[in-house]
């Protein structure tokens, strides 16, 4: 989205592409990377909607909202129950809500990662 950069941006005209971080609800210059203030929740809405925003880093894969907790858990298989890996409840209590499909795909995931591991290790 083309935005007014700030003031001492050297690297733009005034007008430059800017992007949200969704992590941080912040919007960020694309030419400079200083973080803009004054952008609308209507332009932030309106960034979002049209992907217009900066992928996080530190992402992983079967990644969901734990409904106890609230943070964003790595969903594994602990004893045949789907639990979150690094959720603040000891992996007791969590409640993950992923259709069926999505635990087979994560079971038989979690399984062929341990396979490799294990062929690793030899």
């Amino acid at each position: 989205m083309i935005v007014i950069c700030n003031p001492k941006c050297k690297k733009s005209d005034g007008f430059t592409d800017a992007s949200l971080d969704i992590d941080a609800d912040d919007v960020i210059c694309n030419e400079c990377g200083e973080v803009l203030t004054g952008v609308s929740s209507y332009s932030k809405l309106s960034m979002k909607a049209n992907g217009d925003i900066i992928r996080s880093k530190n992402r992983k894969a079967f990644m969901f909202p734990c409904q106890v907790c609230e943070n964003n858990v790595e969903a594994q298989f602990l004893n045949g129950v789907l639990v979150g890996k690094e959720c603040v409840n000891n992996q007791i209590g969590c409640k993950i809500n992923v259709t069926k499909h999505m635990i087979v795909a994560i079971e038989e995931t979690q399984k062929k990662l341990e396979k490799v591991e294990i062929d690793e290790s030899e």
